[in-house]
């Protein structure tokens, strides 16, 4: 079933203006900007931003009363607009990539292995913090209610690097010592630790809302 829900949740708000636009957003970003891997960060930013689509048209169409009378459970419903928030986020990384390799080829540049490697890396690492972030906010209020939660991951990402640079803590020096394998390591579990709980949260959240 919870495939069943990605697919009609999929079609219910993944091919439209709101959500196709903000990739070309991607690729504007990857011309603008002459440093390569800067489409890939974007990508997670426009996948952050995108995350609060789905629940917009949820209220919009009243497809939480439909949702209520199909014949799959909640946490079901959860996992699957998860996927499908996944499988977007997925298209607009393949789309921020073919954005880099293009502009860097007519540029007659060649971009560093590690660095795309390493943006791949903290994109994912932020959208799964958006996602651990956003989802139980979405779930138990709706878009309505929750709207401005599509901002918080990009102020909680800001309000850690300050810390940071306040503290100390993290120098550039520091940073570059690290092991490029370490960086991907720790991006990768980040990603996936934001999504799990971000979904298991909601799930849980979303069982107890009240419908109307």
């Amino acid at each position: 079933m919870t495939l069943a829900f990605t697919r009609l949740d999929l079609l219910s708000w993944c091919f439209r203006t709101q959500t196709l636009l903000p990739l070309a957003l991607i690729v504007v970003v990857g011309v603008a900007l002459p440093i390569p891997g800067m489409a890939i960060v974007a990508s997670a930013f426009v996948t952050s931003l995108v995350l609060s689509v789905p629940f917009l048209g949820d209220e919009r169409d009243r497809l939480d009363t439909l949702y209520g009378v199909l014949p799959v459970s909640r946490r079901a419903i959860v996992v699957g607009r998860a996927a499908s928030l996944l499988i977007y986020g997925a298209a607009a990384a393949l789309v921020a990539l073919a954005a880099t390799l293009g502009i860097t080829a007519v540029r007659g540049t060649e971009p560093a292995p590690e660095l795309l490697i390493v943006a791949a890396a903290g994109a994912f690492a932020f959208v799964g913090i958006a996602m651990a972030v956003q989802l139980p906010v979405l779930f138990r209020v709706g878009y309505s209610r929750g709207r401005l939660i599509v901002y918080a991951p990009a102020l909680v990402i800001a309000a850690a690097a300050w810390v940071a640079q306040a503290t100390g803590n993290v120098s550039t020096d520091a940073i570059l010592a690290v092991p490029l394998e370490w960086i991907v390591a720790a991006c990768a579990a980040i990603g996936v630790i934001g999504i799990v709980v971000g979904v298991a949260i909601a799930a849980r959240l979303y069982a107890r809302r009240e419908i109307r």
